[in-house]
């Protein structure tokens, strides 16, 4: 993720330093852009309240077929083409917005358009040198392609190596593609599919993506996938049996200058489509769940008092509004920083994390606000007579955006193994001149913030030293990669120290900002967010430490071999398509 010549934010935290001369000031979308995004955003909005009935398409779980038709004819499937295919040429913040506004009508059909958008061909194109991959993949995206992304196998999506493999022709004209794809974004409506698979060529494999035609011989559709949540997002899996894939339809990286620039801009736009995938989604389910809480206390009534005069409610909701307000902060930093000479890669890789696990505490806490309403069917409500909020609709496609795009904790555990660590191996940390350059837009944040959020920031300098010392005893006392890594829970807990740091950061200098724009709560929603990720840093730095460590592995083996804690099973009842883990 690192770029020569541009440096970025989390970067210099891994590094040891918190370079808040980088932050000042935090950005802003340029007006003129913003007026932009606000017309886009207004089609947008009307354009998902004429295509799907949120309420029908949960009911039946499909996305009509004349939605589907009609997406493909419209530009919100190259939100960022150029106009010459149709597209409409918007900056990364405005697409964000577009998917979130979207989303905020309907989830499942936000998750179909920011497939198209985020891993589709349509970003490709962009980056694509000329040639007859570019050619094939700019017709097809001029006349309406929906394409869909396999990567994932039936074995899981954190194996390094793909089952499905793809072998040279003996001409060398072709591959012949073999494997099974499961979880495929946007699979069983695409017109072409974009397959990862391990390629073997002179004695060595390598993962690269082919475009295959979901019509072509040997490709069989084996589902369409049913999920607790996100009702009728087009999702499934499928099977290839010897396809013939033309070699000019392989995304194929060559050792030149141009071509490892290329696939380094692929690998970012990888990075950001998450951006569009999980923080635009989590935005608008967070910000739906606050506008669900107003009514909700406004309405309520706890013998005889108002609900929100009650402490712990307001408690309740100012933590929402504050992860909401962090939400905005880390998105908005992710995709504005580039601007200013940055390299977004960092934060936009972290922000998958960051926004989908504050979408879900703030989806939670609804859940506990409304009580049995929330949990109540939105149909139930409405024939009762109750405001039919769907928020058990909301509960279940926010769990969701934790898993997809990759299951948190593994993201996190790879970022310390191959980020936080690459440092504190290669004796890559900061000298001290990050400090210094930092020194002087300290203390113009601080002029900018209120007494309580001067101490938060004071206690985050306090605890990047702490982390970064932490790390240096890690790296001491495992010199061994595999004996470090074997560490998953403390690698863990160590990249949530440093994401919550970054968060926190983000926070402040928004709040900042957005003070000096006359926004009257930003400091309170800053202090409440900083109180509860400081106490959530002192959690992490306990586990990151040594004596943290309980023996989780022998009582886990235990019970996988059914020794000495088969009481525990004595009750389980097991039904039709339920395995005892007696047999």
């Amino acid at each position: 993720m690192s770029v020569p010549g541009r440096t970025s934010f989390l970067e210099e935290l891994l590094r040891g330093a918190l370079r808040l001369d980088l932050l000042d000031p935090f950005p802003a979308q340029p007006e003129e852009d913003r007026k932009i995004g606000d017309a886009v955003v207004a089609e947008a909005k009307e354009f998902a309240r004429q295509l799907v009935d949120p309420a029908e398409l949960e009911r039946t779980g499909v996305l009509p077929q004349e939605a589907v038709d009609r997406l493909r004819e419209s530009g919100f499937v190259k939100l960022q083409g150029s106009p010459e295919l149709g597209g409409l040429g918007l900056s990364d913040l405005n697409a964000f917005r577009v998917v979130q506004a979207v989303s905020s009508w309907s989830m499942p059909l936000g998750l179909a358009v920011a497939v198209q958008n985020s891993i589709g061909f349509g970003p490709l194109v962009r980056i694509l040198p000329d040639g007859p991959l570019r050619e094939m993949l700019a017709a097809r995206v001029r006349e309406g392609l929906l394409s869909g992304f396999a990567d994932t196998e039936p074995a899981g999506a954190a194996n390094h190596r793909r089952e499905t493999v793809a072998v040279p022709t003996e001409d060398g004209t072709a591959y012949l593609v073999s494997g099974e794809k499961v979880f495929s974004g946007n699979a069983p409506v695409a017109d072409l599919l974009g397959v990862v698979a391990t390629v073997r060529e002179d004695d060595r494999e390598i993962r690269r993506l082919l475009v295959v035609d979901p019509q072509a011989p040997g490709v069989r559709r084996t589902a369409v996938h049913e999920f607790m949540g996100i009702k009728g997002v087009p999702n499934g899996g499928f099977t290839l049996d010897r396809v013939r894939v033309p070699r000019e339809h392989v995304f194929v990286e060559q050792p030149s200058a141009h071509d490892v620039r290329i696939t380094a801009q692929a690998g970012g736009l990888a990075v950001l489509g998450r951006m569009y995938l999980i923080a635009a989604p989590a935005l608008a389910i967070a910000k739906q769940c606050l506008d669900w809480s107003r009514g909700f206390v406004r309405r309520r009534r706890i013998d005889g008092v108002p609900l929100a005069e009650y402490e712990e409610i307001q408690h309740l909701v100012a933590a929402s509004l504050a992860d909401t307000f962090a939400i905005e902060a880390v998105s908005e930093w992710s995709l504005l920083c580039e601007d200013a000479g940055l390299n977004p890669l960092f934060e936009q890789a972290v922000a998958k994390n960051v926004t989908s696990v504050l979408c879900w505490g703030v989806v939670d806490r609804t859940m506990s606000l409304f009580g049995a309403e929330g949990y109540e069917t939105a149909a139930s409500k409405e024939r009762r007579g109750a405001p039919p909020v769907p928020l058990e609709r909301a509960f279940r496609d926010a769990r969701n955006l934790r898993i997809s795009g990759g299951v948190d904790f593994q993201l996190d555990y790879w970022l310390s193994k191959l980020a936080i660590f690459s440092y504190h191996r290669a004796d890559a940390l900061d000298d001290g001149t990050g400090a210094e350059r930092a020194a002087g837009a300290r203390t113009r944040l601080h002029t900018a913030l209120s007494p309580r959020n001067r101490e938060h920031l004071d206690r985050l300098h306090e605890l990047l030293g702490g982390f970064r010392s932490r790390c240096a005893e890690l790296a001491r006392c495992h010199p061994e990669d595999q004996d470090l890594f074997a560490r998953e829970h403390q690698l863990i807990a160590v990249a949530r120290w440093a994401t919550e740091i970054m968060t926190a950061s983000l926070v402040l200098a928004r709040a900042a900002r957005r003070s000096a724009e006359d926004d009257a709560e930003a400091q309170d929603l800053a202090d409440i967010y900083c109180t509860g990720a400081l106490e959530r840093i002192d959690g992490y730095a306990r586990q990151a430490g040594e004596e943290y460590r309980p023996d989780t592995r022998r009582v886990t083996e235990r019970w996988i071999e059914e020794s000495g804690h088969t009481g525990l099973l004595d009750d389980i009842a097991t039904g039709p398509g339920q395995e005892s883990r007696r047999d």
